[in-house]
């Protein structure tokens, strides 16, 4: 029975390792913010900005919670540095409150156009 349950871990471990390999290669953290700079209507130089205008600070909300979502392999402190943030706090809180946006309903077409950007750059 032991056995039987060590084969099952190591097969599961196995898919979970290719299936983050695939995501690291079909989702480069530059593209996802690239993506989500697009789809605001930003330059990815704008994104990574100090710059606070709300529309700044959403994109950068929505980078992080792309990142997370479709990144998993990456941690809090690599996503702020991909954000060109100081450290995992200023991600985490990007990332809740994008979280609560999705939530209420809001930025579901900025959420579609990211969606649609990946896609197009996936046939590349």
């Amino acid at each position: 029975m032991e056995s039987k349950f060590k084969e099952d871990v190591a097969r599961l471990w196995e898919a979970h390792k290719a299936h983050m390999a695939e995501q690291r290669r079909r989702y480069p953290a530059k593209r996802i913010v690239a993506a989500v700079a697009e789809a605001h209507e930003l330059t990815v130089d704008e994104l990574h900005s100090v710059r606070r205008p709300r529309r700044y600070c959403h994109a950068r909300h929505h980078a992080a919670w792309e990142l997370r979502r479709r990144r998993q392999d990456l941690g809090l402190s690599q996503i702020a540095a991909h954000l060109n943030r100081a450290d995992h706090t200023t991600a985490h809180h990007s990332y809740t409150t994008f979280c609560a946006m999705v939530a209420q309903g809001r930025y579901a077409a900025e959420r579609a156009r990211v969606e649609a950007i990946l896609a197009e750059a996936g046939h590349d």
